[in-house]
């Protein structure tokens, strides 16, 4: 099942990005970060309730986000979890009224099987100043690809049916 993230996940959720963020894969999170922005992730989960998946939208201003910590357990892959949970960040996004996301990656097919074009990071300079902070802390940055997708009229947001009645009354 795929979800939004509730506070009793975030330690699960640092779990499963730790494995990626060890292997330098991603950057690393802390358990009061993620747990801060809690309202800021989608996790798929198992029968059993476990996160086996789960991504993050980060916000850089009202109109520009980008999606981030893209994780799936190791005895998940394969099974369109790491989609799910994008598709889950590209709703969250949507109804927060943001117009453009962007995603960082060490491969191309991923991104690109959800409609997103390849980028250069430096149309962002939210991210740039902020691997700029990091990079002065003492974090290596790993050289990523960029990718983007537009929201803005791709995807309406679904009227209510009420409203929808209005419309057409109006109209009519």
């Amino acid at each position: 099942m795929v979800r939004r993230a509730v506070r009793a996940d975030a330690s699960q959720i640092l779990d499963l990005v730790a494995q990626y963020a060890t292997q330098g894969l991603m950057l690393s999170r802390t358990l009061d970060e993620i747990a801060a922005r809690i309202d800021n992730y989608v996790v798929a989960t198992d029968g059993t309730g476990r996160v086996i998946a789960c991504a993050a939208l980060e916000e850089y201003s009202p109109s520009l986000a980008e999606v981030s910590s893209v994780a799936v357990a190791p005895a998940h892959h394969g099974q369109g979890l790491g989609s799910q949970v994008v598709l889950g960040i590209e709703r969250l996004a949507r109804a927060r009224d943001i117009e453009e996301l962007f995603a960082l990656s060490l491969t191309d097919n991923f991104f690109l099987s959800l409609s997103y074009k390849p980028t250069t990071v430096s149309r962002y300079p939210e991210k740039l100043a902020r691997y700029e902070t990091l990079t002065r802390s003492g974090v290596e940055i790993v050289p990523k690809r960029c990718f983007q997708k537009a929201l803005g009229r791709s995807w309406p947001t679904p009227q209510l049916v009420e409203q929808a009645l209005t419309v057409r009354q109006k109209v009519g």
